[in-house]
Formats: structure tokens, C-alpha cells, sequence
């Protein structure tokens, strides 16, 4: 029994695709990892709290009922 491999010779094409595709790949990566080093920190339940009746501030003359649940939320987040 004979065993036989054959080799693919890469045109120059499919190795021209290959490496833009990488170039593309390692492109992503770095715009994640930039993206990672830009995330902002959350905030904490005070500050949240503190943005929440701030928020809650600026619809109360518009939209009252939304500022109250604004304000319940920044309320119950304190009290966790």
C-alpha cells in the first residue's frame, strides 16, 4: 500500500487574502484593547444615587411621574 500526500501550492492571491485578513484580526484586537483602557469606571451606588436626582431634577417639570420613580430608585439604591 502506497501513501501519497499532496501539497496546495498558495496562489499569490490566497496569500495576499490571508494576510490582510490578519492585519484585520490584529486591527480589532487593538482597537478592543484601547477601548478596554477608555471604559469608565461604573459608578458608585452614592454617585448614582447623586445622578439619579439630578436627572430627576431636570424632568420634574415635564414629566413628574418620572422624576417620583427617578427618585424612588435613587432612594431604594441607598438603602441596599
Amino acid at each position: 500500500m502506497m501513501y501519497s500526500t499532496t501539497f496546495r501550492q498558495h496562489s499569490v492571491a490566497s496569500r495576499s487574502l490571508e494576510a490582510v485578513a490578519d492585519l484585520i484580526a490584529r486591527g480589532f484586537l487593538r482597537l478592543q484593547s484601547l477601548g478596554d483602557l477608555l471604559r469608565m469606571p461604573a459608578p458608585t451606588v452614592p454617585e448614582a444615587s447623586a445622578q439619579l436626582l439630578r436627572l430627576a431634577d431636570t424632568y420634574e417639570s415635564t414629566q413628574p411621574s418620572y422624576a417620583a420613580d427617578l427618585r424612588a430608585a435613587a432612594s431604594h439604591a441607598r438603602r441596599d
